[in-house]
């Protein structure tokens, strides 16, 4: 990792405001509007922040059971029902999206500069991806939160601070926010325990291996309703068209989202037509595939052994190639692997710098391309009624349905939650359970 940071000292200052400008951007957005955006899943999880703020305030909704067990992939249920007990619950669900891209930007930052890599453009590729890309497209919250906890992590342990609690907590947190960084974070912690000795560090584990053991024997007990949710994966397992499909997934991770209104049509293609479609598309394969080539190289500096950083690149190249054969589904966990496979490109992508400024300047134009690509549809989507009708143009299938978030009409949780109609069906992987049907 010799000499990186030099170029990113000497990038022009003016890229940092950039994403300040995104949650700037997003925060005008959410608060012009009535509601919420329709995030796919954050709909619902804002439905289960309502459903614990009227637990806490002690008048729980009869449709429910609480599991008395502790349940991952639960942190924004926890911190939005909290919130809803200070603010109405509409303004809560909007304060916590902000939450989320402002620790995203900070942890991102945080990991640049414990690699060395500090107010380079990769700040803009992580904030392209991250903070407006798919996944808060589709509402995984608690698996973004997840990320930027073990993004510093990674921080924390690149600068070898020394706590006799610190590790313990964020376990914890992540632990709370979504098992496959938390399992990141785990597997961090040993080969930093195994590279520098510190193997007392270990003990700090302690408080999550003890949720984890009664998390697991909470869903034996309970029929593991947890790991019976229905997820299936998209694509048969091992095919040419599995290989497409975790292609897909890796350049999803830079900022090109692509929303739809079925399986089959694109509103985006729609909004700008087919040649800004196409040129976004080739952007997005200009800042993947540069970002893949640049992990590659401070990949096979920092797994020498006089490499401090070396137990890190070690995690992210095994979390990388074990997401690029992963099953569509397992557990319960939607794709899996795809998780696996943005977690440690998004980590990744902290520690490498372009040593050419060029390099470093087309791929951070690129990603601030796609950025403001994101926020328009933010802007002209996520606040209004769906665009349907099927999409007409000269572009073949294959090509209209990448970077698909399908954006199905979720606002109805919305509408239950105005109208006081707490019974709806809920997934059961959550902290709450819908009561059977008498």
């Amino acid at each position: 990792m010799r000499g990186m940071g030099s170029d990113a000292r000497r990038m022009p200052r003016w890229w940092v405001v950039l994403p300040v400008l995104v949650i700037a951007a997003l925060a005008v957005i959410f608060f012009v509007n009535r509601r919420p955006p329709v995030f796919a899943d954050y709909v619902e999880w804002t439905y289960h922040g309502v459903l614990l703020r009227d637990w806490l305030q002690g008048h729980p909704d009869s449709a429910y059971l609480l599991k008395n067990y502790p349940v991952p992939n639960n942190l924004t249920t926890v911190g939005l029902g909290l919130l809803m007990l200070v603010m109405p619950w509409g303004t809560a669900a909007k304060v916590w999206l902000l939450i989320e891209v402002l620790l995203g930007l900070w942890c991102a930052t945080k990991l640049q500069r414990a690699a060395g890599a500090a107010q380079g453009w990769q700040s803009m590729v992580v904030t392209a991806g991250a903070l407006v890309g798919i996944n808060l497209w589709c509402g995984f919250s608690n698996f973004q939160f997840s990320t930027y906890f073990a993004m510093l992590f990674c921080a924390l342990l690149m600068e070898n601070v020394e706590s006799g609690w610190l590790y313990a907590l964020l376990l914890v947190l992540l632990f709370f926010s979504h098992m496959i960084p938390f399992g990141f974070a785990l597997c961090l912690l040993f080969l930093y325990a195994w590279q520098t000795g510190r193997w007392r560090l270990l003990w700090q584990t302690l408080p999550s291996i003890v949720l984890c053991v009664w998390y697991f024997a909470g869903r034996l007990t309970h029929h593991d309703v947890d790991g019976t949710a229905g997820m299936v994966g998209s694509v048969p397992y091992g095919s040419l068209l599995f290989a497409a499909f975790r292609v897909n997934t890796y350049l999803k991770c830079w900022g090109f989202v692509n929303v739809a209104s079925t399986f089959h049509d694109s509103i985006l293609l729609k909004l700008v037509g087919p040649t800004v479609f196409v040129v976004l598309f080739a952007l997005d394969v200009v800042v993947g595939g540069t970002v893949l080539a640049l992990a590659i190289c401070a990949a096979r500096n920092g797994l020498k052994k006089e490499s401090r950083t070396r137990f890190f690149w070690i995690a992210v190249c095994v979390f990388f190639f074990v997401g690029l054969i992963m099953p569509g589904a397992a557990a319960g966990i939607s794709d899996p692997g795809g998780r696996m496979l943005q977690l440690a490109a998004w980590c990744g992508v902290c520690a490498v710098v372009a040593r050419r400024k060029w390099i470093g300047n087309m791929t951070a134009m690129c990603a601030a391309v796609l950025a403001g690509f994101s926020l328009y549809q933010v802007a002209v989507v996520a606040q209004t009624t769906l665009m349907q009708g099927t999409t007409e143009g000269p572009l073949p299938g294959t090509l209209r349905q990448f970077g698909h978030v399908v954006y199905t009409d979720r606002a109805v949780d919305y509408d239950n939650i105005v109208r006081g109609r707490m019974d709806a069906d809920i997934y059961p992987t959550a902290m709450f359970l819908k009561r059977p049907e008498r």
